[in-house]
């Protein structure tokens, strides 16, 4: 049985950089991880760098797509990154190890939701006192 795309699990942002706070990696270990869509004659791909304690590791590269987009999970405010190429679509999470694919009538279902939805612009998030997510504007 294929996987379905839940529509409604998801945000469609506006950002093209995004960055995880306390990222959990290795043995145990914690820090951020900045997760950009670099743009050039080849494509788009995710880029990610993880930092800790204010020191930056090495450059990841995941691989050139047709189109790259970062989603946010509405019930858990959590990031995942959605790829476009030539066989469908690769929904990542924000380690990038392994994928849910979309694709056929689902790739459909998929494009047809990104065409329709309303990009949100993380810088009109507003937080509680506590950091939790409040609401999100769409423009």
């Amino acid at each position: 049985m294929l996987k379905q795309f839940d529509t409604n699990r998801f945000d469609l942002l506006k950002a093209d950089k995004v960055r995880i706070s306390n990222y959990r990696f290795g043995h145990n270990r914690q820090g951020e991880r900045d997760v950009w869509i670099e743009t050039g004659d080849k494509g788009e791909r995710f880029l990610s760098q993880i930092i800790i304690q204010g020191e930056s590791c090495a450059v990841r590269n995941e691989i050139y797509s047709t189109r790259c987009y970062i989603l946010r999970e509405k019930a858990t405010g959590r990031y995942w990154f959605l790829d476009k190429n030539d066989t469908g679509f690769w929904l990542h999470e924000e380690h990038f190890f392994g994928a849910e694919t979309f694709f056929g009538d689902e790739a459909t279902i998929v494009q047809n939701w990104l065409d329709d939805a309303l990009p949100f612009d993380l810088l009109a998030t507003t937080h509680g006192h506590r950091g939790e997510l409040l609401s999100l504007r769409g423009d």
